[in-house]
Parts: structure tokens; sequence; C-alpha cells
């Protein structure tokens, strides 16, 4: 399959969100236009400490309604994604973490946006200090893993991890 890429122009730009609409040409020689958003890249921690999973419950303006999901930001212009990782957990929660490993890196919808998520699990905790930014509020929750179902989230990137994580412990990673 041939697209062809005719023009692309920015639509609407702020700190957090480019959108952009493009025309394409489609292999059946169609031209549309597709909107979509800009590669703004996303870190996310899956932690535990004795057996219980961090999580942050925040409300999300899009959907008008908290949410419980793990620790996630953006990652800065020029900053490394572990450094990032690591800046945003310990702002969201007040920890730091001895031992991180990435778990991978996936678009969350590739249909519309062209930003990844690079997802980490984080263990080997020392209690610091909570620093949220100015405009950010949210709680720490902390749920004992045994007691999780992964399908009461409502949050890909939490799900994603918490499949991970129930993997991983029962031995097939």
């Amino acid at each position: 399959m041939k697209f062809k890429h005719i023009s692309k122009n920015q639509v609407f730009k702020n700190d957090v969100i480019t959108v952009f609409e493009e025309t394409l040409a489609l292999p059946n020689d169609n031209v549309v236009t597709w909107t979509f958003t800009g590669k703004k890249e996303v870190v996310a921690i899956i932690a535990e400490l004795e057996n219980e999973i961090f999580f942050v419950k925040q409300y999300r303006p899009a959907i008008k309604k908290e949410l419980i999901e793990i620790p996630a930001g953006l990652v800065e212009k020029g900053e490394d994604i572990l450094d990032a990782a690591k800046r945003e957990f310990e702002e969201e929660i007040g920890y730091r973490a001895n031992k991180w490993e990435k778990i991978c890196t996936y678009y969350n919808s590739a249909g519309i946006n062209a930003g990844q998520y690079h997802l980490f699990y984080a263990t080997d905790l020392i209690k610091t200090q909570q620093s949220l930014d100015e405009n950010e509020f949210l709680e720490v929750v902390k749920i004992p893993f045994n007691d999780i179902n992964i399908f009461s989230f409502e949050d890909s990137k939490t799900m994603l991890a918490l499949s991970y994580l129930k993997i991983k412990k029962e031995g097939v990673l």
C-alpha cells in the first residue's frame, strides 16, 4: 500500500499538544484530510512496595471524571526518558526508586496521535517528598496487588502495566 503525503499544516499548538491536518492520497487515489496530534512523549510508572501498587487518583477534564491510574507525565524537550520517569514518579508519588526496568514503548492511539508512551517498572523505593506542579491535583492511592482487578481500571497504560506485572509475578516473563 502506498500513501502519499501531500501537505501538512499545524492548526493548533500549546504546551501540551500540537494538532495537525494532513492531506493524504490513499492507495485507491482518494484524497483525504487526516487530523492528528504531534509527537509528545509520555512516561508512565508502575511501582511496588511491600506487594502494594502505587496509583494516583485524579480528575480528567476530557472525560469529566476521576480515574485511578499509574503515575505518568510528559517528557520535557531534550530529557532522557528514564530521567523523566524518575522525575515524574518522585513529583507525583513522593518516592525514589533504586531499581528501574523499562517494560516497553508503545503508541497509545496511532491513528490520531504520534506520541509514544514509555512504560517503566520501579522497585526498591525510598520515601522522599511529593512535589506536585502548581496546577496538579492528585491523591496517592496504594492497593495490594492481590486485590487488583485489571479490568476495573479505565486507563490503558495502567491496564497494560498491571498485565505486565501479573505475567511477571506468575513467572512467565
